[in-house]
């Protein structure tokens, strides 16, 4: 698989095992000691693992993209959940990050240096 994740804390924790079951390399905040982290130190940890950060957080990670942007600084980029899926639903969380991952194929990163939007499903 060549997509790596790293969901940020409030992005459903359950889906991210539910992920893993399935194949996919993502990684929680919380499994990884960044539990009330800012959100700079989740993007350069991301950065660091060459992981793409899934969030609900546009607010705070679109800035942070057009700071990385304009300090010419990569990472692999930022997926933004839709605030219409609650955090409570797992299965939504599930099926819109596999439906992204489905949707690329073998492609390269889309949201390298970027950011994307997944889908509700």
């Amino acid at each position: 698989m060549p997509y790596r994740f790293l969901f940020d804390e409030h992005v459903s924790h359950p889906a991210s095992e539910a992920l893993r079951a399935r194949g996919v390399d993502v990684t929680h905040v919380l499994d990884v000691g960044l539990a009330r982290s800012s959100d700079a130190d989740v993007l350069a940890r991301a950065g660091a693992e060459g992981r793409i950060v899934v969030t609900r957080n546009y607010r705070d990670f679109a800035q942070l993209v057009q700071a990385y942007r304009a300090g010419d600084r990569p990472f692999p980029g930022v997926l933004f959940l839709p605030v219409s899926l609650s955090q409570a639903d797992v299965g939504a969380h599930v099926e819109a990050l596999a439906e992204w991952i489905a949707a690329q194929g073998s492609k390269p990163n889309p949201v390298e240096n970027s950011f994307g939007w997944l889908r509700a499903p």
